[in-house]
This record gives structure tokens, sequence and C-alpha cells, in this order.
């Protein structure tokens, strides 16, 4: 027993895909009344665990690999038996449409994981629509960093050409044709991704009527706290003791603080590092010709790739991308410090005058 359709959401990340996954998860019944299924993805807001069925891989980065399971072998296990029970629901339940959302499966493919996702996903619909929403470079690049400073040492490598790297395959190999959409609130239909989604994959269903769910947190830190979170993910700000062996624990400490100091703004990338992140950028043509879809916060290049991709791989701070208030994030610092130790927060910020 098949579906008509299956709708693949691959995201990308900061795109709002929380948001659609949630009012999804929430309007179980009423997606059910127009016969279309989203599992329930379990402890995660997406589908993370099922798809290593749906591709045969795994992510080769070890943060996202450890919050699938303790092992390669118990990843691909508990995968299996999630697509056992989605095969079993689809024959049970009968919908017409299916949908899988993860964002975290916008990455690039090997030709033998393309090839296992059409076998998969022809097993279970007779079609397939893959669709993603696409941010401007100098937007990502900035999401990106502020992700990453919350979990790693470091942040990572964006590629040059990570839209047609990650989507390429799906436009020449994948299981069906691929929907782009700009990410953008003056792009989204009402301006609004959950809205825009269900005109694009589902617009059977009226997004008026959805129940939206928990709202998607404001996961936007400001500068102090992202270069903070880097130096504690570096080791070069030594946590308290208690904190030393569970550095997400004292990190959402951080997070929650952040917003109690006197000072927080969203981070700014400086004119000259914003130049440099959209100079380098290689797939803008095959991003437009391709995808259809074009960024128009974006100028001329204001130098050439050459020197632009130089002088992306010289950044490594926080400090580099964007202004950082010292005072104010040695105040976070110590803010934070008197939380984890003993709540002593509001007196800190009386004593140094922030409260």
């Amino acid at each position: 027993m098949k579906a008509v359709r299956l709708v693949l959401h691959i995201g990308h990340g900061k795109t709002g895909s929380t948001s659609i996954q949630r009012a999804l998860r929430a309007s179980g019944p009423l997606l059910a009344d127009r016969q279309v299924l989203f599992p329930d993805p379990g402890r995660h807001d997406n589908h993370q665990l099922l798809f290593p069925f749906l591709t045969g891989s795994l992510p080769d980065d070890p943060v996202q690999m450890s919050s699938l399971a303790p092992t390669p072998e118990a990843a691909h296990a508990q995968a299996a038996q999630l697509w056992n029970d989605l095969r079993s629901r689809i024959a049970n339940e009968r919908p017409q449409t299916v949908v899988l959302s993860c964002e975290n499966q916008f990455r690039p493919f090997p030709p033998e994981a393309m090839a296992r996702l059409r076998e998969t996903c022809a097993q279970i619909a007779d079609e397939t629509q893959v669709i993603a929403y696409l941010r401007s470079p100098s937007p990502f690049f900035l999401s990106n960093v502020q992700q990453d400073v919350k979990k790693r040492p470091e942040f990572r490598r964006i590629s040059a050409s990570r839209i047609r790297d990650a989507l390429g395959p799906f436009v020449s190999d994948g299981p069906g044709p691929i929907t782009a959409r700009l990410f953008s609130r003056e792009a989204l239909l009402n301006g609004d991704v959950v809205t825009d989604f269900m005109a694009q994959a589902l617009p059977e269903i009226d997004a008026g009527a959805l129940t939206r769910g928990p709202a998607e947190e404001n996961s936007s830190v400001s500068a102090e706290a992202m270069a903070l979170l880097q130096q504690i993910f570096r080791g070069t700000r030594p946590v308290p003791a208690r904190f030393r062996d569970n550095l997400k624990a004292f990190r959402k400490i951080v997070v929650a603080t952040d917003a109690k100091v006197p000072g927080a703004a969203r981070p700014r990338l400086f004119d000259q590092v914003r130049a440099v992140t959209e100079a380098r950028v290689t797939d803008l043509d095959w991003t437009r010709d391709i995808l259809g879809v074009a960024f128009p916060d974006l100028g001329p290049a204001s130098m050439p790739q050459e020197d632009a991709e130089a002088a992306f791989q010289r950044l490594r701070d926080v400090g580099d991308i964007c202004a950082v208030d010292a005072a104010r994030q040695e105040s976070l610092w110590q803010a934070s410090v008197a939380e984890a130790t003993d709540g002593r927060m509001s007196r800190l910020l009386r004593r140094i005058g922030l409260n």
C-alpha cells in the first residue's frame, strides 16, 4: 500500500522549519481529515531519526550524530524501526499524502544515497515533491555562526556553492521535482513560512485552520554571548567545576542570562564581512537559473571571488565578524557564573550597576 504523494521538506536550517513541523504535528486530526499523514517525529521536531533509513547514510558531523543515537548501529536500527512503523501506518490509515521534514538533510549526498532515497520514496508514494527554503548568503552565514558557537569551539566553513552542493543531486537524481522558495518576509505568502509551505505543498488545507503548536523559540543571542560561548567551548574560559563535563548545561544559563544583562542586541555583520560572504558565493547564477530563486538584497560583488574566499577563510573569532562589547561580555560572564553557582544573578547585577 502506498500514498499518492510524498512531500519531502529538507529545510534548510534557520528558515522556519521548526514552525512548520510544530504546526503539522499539532494539527494531526485536521491533517487526518484531509488524508495527510505527518508521522510523529519522536523526541525531535523533525524526522532526523527516520532519514538514515531513507538515504542509508549518517551525518558526518559528530554533533548531529549525537542527536540520533549512541552508535551508528543504533541509529540505523532505530531508523529501520521507524520506517517499518511508517509503512504500517500508511497501510492502515491509507493517506493520500505523507509529509516528512528534516532541515539537516540539506547537505550533499553521494549518488548511492540519492539512489536509495529514490527507491525508498517510491516504496511509500507514487510521486514525490521536494521543497526547500533558501536564505541569502549573509543572513545564512550569521545564523550558522550563531548556531555553531552554541555547540562547537569553531564555526563550520560554509561551501561557496552550498545550495548547488546540496540541491544539485536532487535536481539531477532526486526522487521528484524540487520547489525552492526564497526565505524572506517579503517573499513568503503573507510573510509567514507556515502559510507559504501549506500553499506550496498542501494547498488543499487552509493554513488558518492549523493549530500552530508551541512557538519557535527565538534562538538569537547577542554578539557578547556568541563570543563568550566560543571561549567556553574552546576551553579558554573555564566554567564552574560542576559544569566542566556538561558545557551544554552552562550554555543554557548563558543564553537565558543574555537577555537579562542590559545592552543585549542582535549581532550585525561588519560591512566588510558581509561583502566577503556575498562576493565568495559561486552558485548564484545556478540558483537563479535552475531553481528560480534570486536574492534581492545582493548587489554587485565588491571584490574578486578569490580575494573574498581568502578573506573568508581567515575568519575565526566572533570578534572577526561582528562588534563585541568587551565590558558587556564580562558582565554577562559574571552574571552567568553567579546564576550557575547559586542563583545570585539579580544581586550581582545590582552590585555591578546593571540592574
